[in-house]
C-alpha cells in the first residue's frame, strides 16, 4: 500500500463515526426561496430520459433520489415548461455523470477516465455549436459510455434554441472545465492524494459544476446577453461568489455521504420512480446487471476532512469554518450587487443584469431548498428546525 493511500485511509478513519451538527444553510445564505408547483408532466419527461439512458438499477435509484425536477423548480421558478425540462435533464445528467466517478465505476481506470471525459466534452461541443445538432448520432461520437451519449438529448436543444451566443460560449467553457476537474479528482483519488487546500479550492471551483448549472438556469430566462457580459470582471466575480456559496455548502451537506464505506445494492430495477407522487406506467423489466458501480465513496476530496487535516481541527470546527466561508461569499455578493446594477445601466444592459442577479440568487436558494428536501443529504422533514440537523460522518442517510 502506498504512503499516499495509507495517509488517506488514516484521515478517513479520523472522520468516520464523528457526530457533527450542520448549520442552518439559510442562515449562511438568507435570500428568499421560490419554488414553482410540482408538475407530473415534468417528472414524466425526466423519467423518460432515464428510461433511455440509465439502465443500471443502482444508478437509476440514485438518480431518482436526486429529484432533478425539484432542483429545477427552485433554481428557475419562473421558467416555462420546455425550459424546465432542459434544466431538469441537465441536473439528472450531471449527477448521473458525476456519480459514476463518486461511486467507483472509474476507480483505477485511468484511460477510461480520459476517454469518458473527451467523448463527453466533444459531443456536448458539437451539440451546442453544430448547425444541425439533432442530426448527430451520439452513439457514434461517444460509443463507449451511455453517460456521455446522454448529454446530447438536452444539449442539442440548448444548441438550437439558445438566444445568446455569449451565454452558449460561457456554458461550454464551464461544462468543459467541470468535466475536466471531475476527472482530475478521480485521478487524485486513485493515487490516494490528500490535496492541499489551495489546490483543492481551484479544482473544486470547477468540479462543483455550479457555473454550467447557472448557465442552464440563465438559458431558461431566454435573455440575449451581450457579447461582453460573461467576460466582464464584475460578472466573473459575481459568479465566483455564487460558486463558493454553493460548493462550500454542498461540501458541508455531503461530507457524511462521501465518507460512506458501504451501502446496500438493489438487485433489480425499481418498477416506478421512488417519489411520493402518483405511480407511472410500469417499465420494461431489466435483468440484474454486472455493473462495476460500487456503493461506496470513501472520498476525502471534500473541504471538511481537508480542513481537519491541514489545520488540525475537529470535524465540527471544520464545518463551522466552512459555513463562515460560504456566508462571507454571500455578504460579498450583496456588496457587489450595486456595482453590477451600475454596470448594467452604463452598458445598456439593465434588464439583462437584473435577470442575471435574480438567477444567481434563485440558483443558490433553490439548491439549498433542494438539499433539505431530497433524501440524498439530510434526514430532515418539513417542520423540523434546520438548526437541529445532526449527522454521523461515514453514515449513509436512510433512503
Amino acid at each position: 500500500m502506498s504512503s499516499n493511500r495509507t495517509n488517506a485511509d488514516l484521515l478517513l478513519a479520523k472522520c468516520v463515526g464523528q457526530k457533527v451538527k450542520i448549520p442552518d444553510l439559510f442562515v449562511i445564505c438568507p435570500w428568499d426561496v421560490e419554488v414553482s408547483p410540482w408538475d407530473e408532466n415534468l417528472e414524466r419527461e425526466v423519467e423518460l430520459w432515464r428510461s433511455r439512458w440509465v439502465h443500471d438499477p443502482t444508478s437509476l435509484k440514485r438518480n431518482r433520489i436526486v429529484d432533478p425536477c425539484l432542483f429545477a423548480r427552485g433554481t428557475a421558478p419562473k421558467a416555462a415548461f420546455d425550459e424546465l425540462v432542459i434544466l431538469s435533464k441537465w441536473v439528472a445528467w450531471i449527477y448521473y455523470w458525476d456519480d459514476a466517478h463518486d461511486f467507483g465505476e472509474f476507480d483505477h481506470k485511468a484511460q477510461e477516465v480520459v476517454t469518458h471525459r473527451e467523448q463527453t466534452i466533444e459531443l456536448f461541443r458539437r451539440s451546442l455549436f453544430d448547425k444541425s445538432p439533432r442530426s448527430i448520432d451520439p452513439a457514434t461520437m461517444a460509443p463507449d459510455f451511455l453517460t456521455a451519449q446522454s448529454v446530447h438529448e438536452w444539449g442539442a436543444v440548448v444548441g438550437e434554441k439558445s438566444v445568446s451566443t455569449s451565454l452558449k460560449n460561457w456554458t461550454f467553457e464551464g461544462f468543459a472545465k467541470s468535466c475536466t476537474a471531475i476527472s482530475l479528482l478521480q485521478q487524485e483519488y486513485d493515487k490516494g492524494t490528500i490535496l492541499d487546500l489551495e489546490t483543492y479550492w481551484k479544482i473544486r471551483t470547477d468540479s462543483s459544476a455550479v457555473l454550467p448549472t447557472l448557465a442552464v438556469v440563465l438559458y431558461t430566462d431566454k435573455v440575449a446577453f451581450p457579447d461582453w457580459f460573461f467576460g466582464h470582471k464584475l460578472v466573473r466575480k459575481a459568479t465566483d461568489l455564487i460558486n463558493i456559496i454553493i460548493w462550500v455548502t454542498n461540501d458541508i451537506a455531503s461530507v457524511h455521504l462521501e465518507l460512506v464505506t458501504t451501502s446496500p445494492t438493489p438487485s433489480q430495477r425499481p418498477p416506478h420512480p421512488l417519489s411520493p407522487y402518483p405511480p407511472y406506467p410500469p417499465y420494461p423489466p431489466y435483468p440484474p446487471t454486472n455493473s462495476n458501480a460500487k456503493q461506496q465513496c470513501k472520498h476525502i476530496d471534500n473541504l471538511i476532512p481537508l480542513l481537519m487535516h491541514h489545520k488540525g481541527i475537529t470535524p465540527q470546527a471544520a464545518i463551522d469554518e466552512a459555513g463562515r466561508v460560504a456566508h462571507q461569499a454571500y455578504l460579498d455578493f450583496e456588496a457587489l450587487e450595486r456595482q453590477l446594477l451600475e454596470l448594467g445601466e452604463s452598458r445598456g444592459a439593465a434588464h439583462e443584469m437584473r435577470r442575471f442577479i435574480a438567477s444567481c440568487r434563485f440558483t443558490c436558494t433553490g439548491i439549498l431548498n433542494w438539499t433539505y428536501h431530497v433524501k440524498r443529504f439530510f434526514p430532515w422533514q418539513p417542520g423540523m428546525d434546520r438548526k437541529d440537523v445532526l449527522l454521523v460522518l461515514g453514515e449513509d442517510t436512510p433512503k
